[in-house]
């Protein structure tokens, strides 16, 4: 995984070259590579797809104009992502957005890590799942944006350190302390779920 990961950065940066040397395909490889986590972030953000791909739009437009600052000393996906989270908060200071995660845009390989979320019953899967909604709900923003980062949109703490435009030891702290909340606060909301139905 490490290898690919390696490979992808490699390939990201060949296609930045190709672009800044006019190849605007490469840009579109480059597009359609980010496109679908980047909405799925920005959705989760928000809480509103509309919303979510016109961010992505403007992320994608903006990072088209600003290549030449691109440095490549980060993979060209932390870049974007650093990109796409100003325009999350230029929206958000225009729209006073209500930030929360929808666990519908979840990857499988989240969802299936939470236990909750595999229960028979659609009713019973609709309750466990907002019973998370309200956990990842708790978390402040900063905590909830670490979380969503690292965990689930995969990046390493390094990467969402650029990302967040904080210092590494900052950000592992806070990846750890969303973490640790979201655990403990999971935990609490299935004993008080619990006691309420006995």
């Amino acid at each position: 995984m490490v290898q690919a990961d390696a490979q992808a950065h490699l390939l990201d940066r060949e296609l930045v070259v190709a672009v800044r040397s006019g190849d605007a395909n490469s840009f579109a490889i480059l597009v359609d590579r980010y496109d679908a986590p980047l909405r799925r972030y920005l959705a989760r953000c928000t809480g509103d797809r509309g919303l979510a791909d016109d961010l992505a739009q403007e992320a994608f437009l903006n990072a088209y104009r600003r290549l030449d600052r691109f440095a490549g000393d980060y993979p060209f996906a932390a870049w974007l992502y650093a990109i796409a989270r100003n325009q999350l908060r230029m929206a958000a200071r225009r729209q006073r957005l209500r930030r929360f995660v929808s666990l519908e845009w979840l990857p499988e390989s989240v969802a299936t890590a939470i236990p909750a979320l595999h229960v028979t019953g659609e009713a019973e899967r609709c309750h466990e799942r907002d019973i998370v909604q309200r956990v990842l709900d708790e978390l402040s923003p900063t905590l909830r944006e670490a979380l969503l980062l690292h965990s689930l949109e995969g990046f390493t703490a390094p990467e969402v350190a650029r990302i967040l435009g904080t210092s590494l030891p900052a950000t592992e702290r806070r990846i750890s302390r969303a973490k640790q909340a979201f655990r403990r606060s999971y935990e609490h909301q299935i004993g008080q779920d619990r006691s309420d139905r006995e």
